[in-house]
């Protein structure tokens, strides 16, 4: 009897598997695109780190492949979102790659692509091509041929929709074509000049005419030879949507076999929200908004822990810590040695950026007690039993401090007071803390012995807890909650505090 291999339940491997039986010999092309429309956000993040790791596990696996990534310069601008000034309602239907950019110089298009590519590097998201599709697809004429065969088959192209219910006018075609004024208008039957490659007198070998997504789409699967691409499985993945209606145009259309669909994702929805994040209805959060509260390899990891297929939802508060802990827990168990239900999604998340093993509650609390100063801070995780290497202590509470100031539930969020605050108390409150300052004046600093000590005072004096625990945090804190107040109470200056 001989004991087999135990196969891999990691998404990556189970794709790669399917990838290398589809393609078993010879270099592999995996695709990505997104449209530079407006701020890119961690849901756009999903498509491109999902081909990444497809491109990272296929190499594992011995095999060539080349990660191309398209930048959608070309799309027009169909709306004028809210965070544009009033004059570019002048530029709808204009392609993003002509109109200005928001900020100084540049196009619209590479304004915002400039931004999320440096979230990319960040990441340590490297595609081996970056193609524009208006310089790199249309204007240098490399689609000219498939818009020839898009033209040479209108009729199998709406017999194709209308067999997915998609009923079309008779003037409809899918190419657009860039008029004098920049603007898109839809191209109509009977104007296509084929001698002089020119429609509606426009000609499409330089960048004048482009295909509409259905077609786009699988006209670059032929012309980039792209072998997989993921995609998202609520915006193509539909009965009748642009992958269905693809692989039917790439086949009677283009004359070519459809890419194979290998890891289809999900969107990411912020918490509470039910619907996709999207940057031109501001439920979103950046990248770079992202990477102000965790390092890269988290935001890595949060996107490839679970299938490309489950939809994932976002909470920048208080499950954040728990997704902090969860790689730290992965981290400490591959660091002895040991394995670990994420380990695999760890391994390819990883880029280097390595976590204290503090738990984040216990770190929030301590860089608060600390007043953020990174030597007290380290003195008091020494004090409550961490040992942590100080670079890497100052870099975590980089992602501590930003998280505080923009994204922490106010009751975790306290600061020493540096006088008394007026508040209400009870008698019985002041004679509590009488007593418990006089104690605190010869305590230990141990939290356990000082917390019993809160315990045994509040009922001598007939408080409840939750009266006992709010009159100290309201008197240092100006609060009625805060952190655990045996603990807290070793922080403080022992003669201020008496």
């Amino acid at each position: 009897m001989t004991n087999e291999p135990e196969q891999s339940q990691f998404w990556i491997d189970i794709e790669v598997e399917k990838i290398t039986g589809e393609f078993p010999d010879g270099k592999i092309v995996v695709s990505s695109g997104i449209s530079p429309s407006a701020h890119y956000h961690i849901g756009h993040f999903r498509e491109v780190l999902t081909a990444e790791a497809l491109t990272w596990g296929l190499r594992r696996a011995g095999r060539e492949v080349v990660h191309k990534h398209v930048v959608d310069n070309m799309d027009p601008m169909r709306e004028r979102y809210d965070f544009l000034p009033e004059e570019y309602e002048d530029y709808i239907n204009w392609p993003i790659c002509l109109i200005p950019s928001p900020h100084g110089a540049g196009s619209y298009a590479d304004y915002f692509y400039d931004s999320f590519q440096k979230s990319t590097q960040a990441m340590e998201i490297a595609p081996d091509t970056v193609i524009r599709s208006y310089e790199d697809l249309y204007q240098n004429g490399l689609m000219a041929p498939q818009i020839e065969k898009v033209l040479d088959n209108l009729e199998t192209i709406k017999s194709i929709l209308a067999s997915f219910d998609r009923e079309l006018p008779q003037d409809w075609t899918p190419v657009q074509v860039k008029g004098e004024d920049n603007r898109f208008v839809n191209a109509r039957p009977g104007t296509w000049d084929r001698q002089a490659q020119t429609i509606e007198g426009v000609s499409y070998v330089d960048g004048g005419a482009k295909l509409n997504w259905r077609l786009d789409w699988p006209a670059r699967w032929q012309v980039l030879g792209v072998d997989v691409e993921p995609y998202s499985i609520q915006e193509h993945g539909a009965a009748g949507g642009s992958y269905d209606t693809g692989v039917a145009f790439s086949r009677q259309v283009f004359g070519a076999e459809p890419m194979l669909p290998a890891g289809r994702y999900g969107d990411i929805h912020l918490i509470g929200d039910t619907k996709k994040m999207s940057a031109s209805k501001g439920n979103h959060i950046t990248p770079e908004q992202a990477l102000t509260i965790m390092p890269p390899s988290l935001l890595r990891y949060f996107i490839v822990r679970s299938r490309p297929d489950k939809q994932l939802e976002f909470d920048p508060g208080e499950k954040l810590m728990a997704l902090y802990d969860e790689y730290k827990e992965v981290q400490a168990a591959l660091q002895r040695g040991e394995g670990h239900q994420f380990q695999d999604a760890y391994r390819f998340a990883d880029i280097g950026d390595w976590l204290t093993d503090v738990p984040f509650n216990h770190l929030v609390s301590v860089y608060q007690a600390g007043r953020g100063e990174l030597s007290r801070v380290r003195e008091l995780l020494e004090g409550s039993g961490y040992q942590v290497d100080r670079q890497v202590l100052e870099s975590e509470l980089y992602y501590v401090a930003n998280w505080l100031e923009t994204q922490a539930p106010a009751h975790l969020r306290f600061q020493l007071q540096e006088e008394l605050p007026e508040v209400k108390l009870g008698s019985n409150q002041v004679v509590f803390l009488a007593n418990l300052a006089r104690f605190m004046e010869e305590a230990t600093s141990d939290p356990e012995t000082i917390h019993a000590r809160i315990h045994e005072l509040k009922d001598a004096h007939s408080l409840s807890a939750r009266d006992a625990f709010q009159a100290i945090y309201l008197v240092l804190l100006g609060q009625t909650s805060g952190p655990k107040a045996g603990w807290y109470l070793t922080t403080i200056d022992r003669d201020w505090l008496t």
